[in-house]
């Protein structure tokens, strides 16, 4: 059960910077790679007589990455469940800032060989594996230090980080792009996007050093005895077991949130880039103009939600996504770039809104003393088969159709699916989470 906290405007400002950093530098990296998969393939691969050869080999690095993190989730759940959110924060943040960094610094493949792919491959496991916690132990941790009459908006926090890393990697790379085109900077200037995250690095450690435990979490471990993981383990797949319907509404929605996060942020951009043969430069300027937008719109829906239903909210949204689906991808396959523009930043405000209440959603569904390992579990298991499936089963659909707008038919299929969650999902109560967490103390 979550305490009325009360702390200075200061340190406030503090817990929400560092709800954020984390989630900006984790979505920072995954962005990256799609954004720069064409520098990728030529500098970490073989060379090859199209410049487009080794760009499917980085996406199944990208999924194989993202099929790591199921197992590094299980595992920094447990800790954050073990020994507190503040320092999985901290110890996540370094790590994946870190893996990001070297990358950059990562020899080309004519000066090592085989060996820049293959340490390019570990680079992205190691990132995956500490990256994926990131996301639901700082919604967590924001979420047990506000009252519940605040908890959509301290935990939209988390989903400004999150578009706010896809908007810092789109104005990063548009910057740097645009060095290197103008011949300002070397060739090998792309190094600079990755280098860049050591900045957020210096900056998230301050910041998460600063802040106190989640009081949640010190409440839960006043005794001097500490909670072995086992019994955590244990009793997440005992939770989950004991609420299959819970779970699966959770699953549904989280399905949805993927596959509008992989349209918007990853799908459009390649598809515009690469088919429609629009410039970086007009490809980033969009994503940077429709991502500004979202990180204003999320707050401003986070607020809102502390005063109306959520559910309710996530219902009337899930209609605006269908809706908009099939202009959003027609337009991106036939419009013009004022036109893609017009409705990218049209779908940006029902997908800011998604983005801005599901944070709240799945960490207040989960009972405290197992919230990062259970939520943990069931979010990265979704993203990663999705995120990494998503891809390859896009372009098969685009085949099979022939219709190149195909993949809109896709989110609205993930649209009603989130929708049947929505109508499933009952939202526990405290009381139920506490006569939960008692079977945790007494077992």
């Amino acid at each position: 059960m979550n305490a009325p906290v009360r702390y200075s405007p200061k340190l406030i400002k503090r817990i929400f910077a560092s709800g954020a950093i984390g989630n900006v530098l984790e979505t920072y990296d995954l962005i990256l790679i799609s954004l720069m998969a064409t520098t990728l393939s030529k500098v970490f691969f073989p060379p090859a007589s199209s410049p487009y050869a080794h760009v499917v080999d980085v996406f199944y690095i990208f999924l194989i990455g993202l099929l790591v993190r199921p197992i590094g989730n299980i595992i920094m759940g447990l800790f954050a469940d073990q020994f507190g959110r503040k320092k999985l924060m901290v110890f996540s943040l370094i790590f994946t800032g870190t893996g990001t960094a070297l990358i950059g610094l990562l020899p080309a493949y004519d000066y090592i060989g085989v060996w820049a792919t293959v340490l390019f491959i570990f680079l992205r496991i190691f990132q995956n594996f500490f990256a994926g916690i990131e996301y639901i132990n700082s919604a967590t941790y924001l979420i047990e230090n506000s009252d519940k009459e605040t908890h959509g908006f301290f935990c939209s926090w988390t989903a400004i980080g999150i578009s706010g890393g896809y908007l810092l990697a789109s104005l990063v790379v548009l910057i740097i792009s645009y060095l290197i085109m103008k011949n300002i900077i070397p060739e090998w200037g792309w190094r600079f996007v990755f280098l860049f995250s050591l900045i957020g690095i210096s900056f998230g450690t301050w910041v998460r050093s600063s802040i106190p435990e989640s009081l949640t979490f010190i409440i839960n471990n006043s005794s001097s005895k500490l909670t072995k993981k086992w019994p955590i383990l244990k009793n997440s797949f005992t939770f989950i077991k004991a609420h299959p319907i819970q779970c699966l509404s959770i699953s549904a929605l989280t399905m949805m949130g993927t596959c509008l996060s992989f349209i918007y942020y990853i799908y459009i951009p390649i598809y515009l880039t690469t088919i429609r043969n629009f410039s970086h430069n007009e490809v980033f300027s969009i994503n940077v103009i429709s991502l500004s937008l979202v990180v204003l719109l999320i707050p401003i829906f986070g607020k809102i939600s502390d005063c109306f239903n959520r559910m309710n909210l996530l219902k009337l949204i899930c209609f605006f996504v269908l809706l908009l689906a099939l202009p959003f991808f027609w337009f991106a396959v036939h419009g013009t770039y004022s036109q893609i523009l017009f409705f990218t930043l049209l779908i940006s405000i029902p997908a800011s809104c998604f983005f801005s209440l599901y944070p709240v959603i799945i960490t207040d569904s989960f009972p405290s003393k197992i919230r990062c390992t259970t939520a943990s579990f069931i979010y990265q298991i979704v993203v990663s088969v999705e995120m990494g499936i998503l891809p390859f089963f896009v372009n098969y659909l685009i085949k099979v159709t022939n219709i190149p707008y195909s993949p809109g038919y896709l989110l609205i299929f993930s649209t009603i699916i989130g929708f049947i969650g929505l109508l499933f999902l009952q939202k526990t109560d405290s009381e139920n989470h506490k006569n939960f967490n008692i079977e945790l103390v007494v077992g």
